[in-house]
């Protein structure tokens, strides 16, 4: 049953079921997250990314994901509130210039994956999980996802924003990327 699985899969999943290290980074698609401030939403995106995946849905157990986040290239189209988030109280990014994902435990979720692995920001890691799906497209595999993080397990907002009275806890990311076979 589980080979037939397999071939199922590589079936429909074409490009993206065979194990190949594939990559992304900011020119092949987004990486945005949504917060609220002061009960109001907003979005923002990281400028530069860099994501290398290396993915075989027959043989999950083998499988690598990560993802290098440049914290300074921040963007919520408001020049104060940005300087506020690259600043010492969120995520200082003199001293943390980079946040992480690795992952190399993968399962079934829905229709997808999940990749369960480690968030390094601020120099604090802890376990997250990220939903994804793969799709081929001419050659490529679009890569899209999703994860729900709260922003002070990671220490992010000292001093006054550590309280969620003006900024809300809950984080949402989404990606959507463009990944290309490496080499």
């Amino acid at each position: 049953m589980s080979r037939l699985l397999a071939v199922l899969l590589a079936l429909v999943l074409g490009p993206a079921a065979e194990a190949e290290t594939r990559q992304a980074d900011q020119r092949s698609g987004a990486l945005e997250f949504t917060a609220t401030q002061a009960d109001a939403k907003f979005t923002g995106v990281f400028k530069r990314f860099h994501v290398e995946i290396d993915f075989d849905p027959a043989h999950p157990q083998s499988g690598r994901l990560d993802v290098t986040v440049e914290t300074a290239s921040i963007d919520t189209q408001d020049g104060e509130r940005d300087e506020i988030l690259r600043g010492p109280d969120f995520f200082w990014v003199e001293k943390h210039p980079q946040a992480s994902f690795h992952a190399t435990r993968f399962a079934r979720a829905g229709s997808g994956w999940s990749a369960q692995g480690e968030l390094t920001i601020r120099g604090v890691k802890k376990p997250v999980a990220v939903e994804f799906t793969l799709t081929p497209a001419g050659g490529a595999t679009v890569m899209k996802g999703s994860a729900k993080l709260e922003r002070l397990a990671f220490d992010l907002g000292q001093g006054d924003w550590a309280s969620t009275e003006w900024v809300g806890n809950e984080v949402g990311v989404r990606f959507e990327l463009r990944l290309a076979p490496v080499g």
